[in-house]
């Protein structure tokens, strides 16, 4: 009996496993598949890029609007493009309270500047690789009159924050390596829109 268990064992053992060559075959066919692959896997990283960072922006803005309406308090959204200096801020956006709650009303408050004391809701985020934040250009109530700055925002009612009595509303152009552009529209009811150029 013990010498039909040895036998068997031995019989099993020849015919399992890889030989060499059959591993250097599967070896030699993956590396032929990716080198295949990789031109079409990157030709896809400036598109898919482009697509996560206008929807970050726009999930964003959507939370600083529900910020605003949820806390009572004006938040505003400021876009630094690829041309802006300090270079260091270049290509990013960030997203702060413009009141900076001391109980008293001063200069600080509601000047679309970030200042000391207010609150950051999100902290700069920057564009991810092969992404451009290009333009960031905002007029007061569709009058064709430019803003002095880079930002929109929501008031406590989570419509598009005022100056004056004009709503700032605008649009943000992002661009990628391969020059397509996404334009995130931002409009007086405080809702965005997304399209592809």
């Amino acid at each position: 009996m013990y010498w039909k268990t040895a036998f068997r064992m031995r019989h099993l053992s020849k015919g399992q496993g890889f030989s060499v060559i059959e591993l250097v075959v599967i070896m030699a066919i993956i590396v032929v598949l990716a080198v295949i692959s990789a031109p079409v896997i990157s030709g896809y990283s400036p598109s898919y890029n482009s697509k996560a960072a206008t929807s970050n922006i726009v999930s964003q803005m959507q939370l600083a609007r529900i910020h605003a309406i949820k806390n009572r308090v004006t938040t505003v959204v400021v876009f630094y493009p690829d041309s802006f200096m300090p270079a260091d801020q270049a290509n990013s956006f960030l997203i702060f309270e413009d009141d900076n709650r001391n109980g008293t009303i001063d200069a600080t408050d509601n000047n679309w500047i970030h200042d000391a004391g207010e609150n950051v809701i999100a902290q700069r985020t920057y564009m991810p690789p092969k992404v451009s934040l290009t333009a960031a250009a905002f007029t007061s109530n569709g009058s064709g009159q430019p803003t002095d700055t880079f930002c929109c925002g929501f008031d406590s009612q989570g419509v598009a924050a005022r100056t004056g009595a004009a709503y700032v509303i605008g649009n943000v152009n992002l661009q990628n390596s391969k020059n397509q552009t996404r334009i995130i529209s931002f409009n007086a009811s405080g809702k965005t829109k997304v399209t592809i150029q």
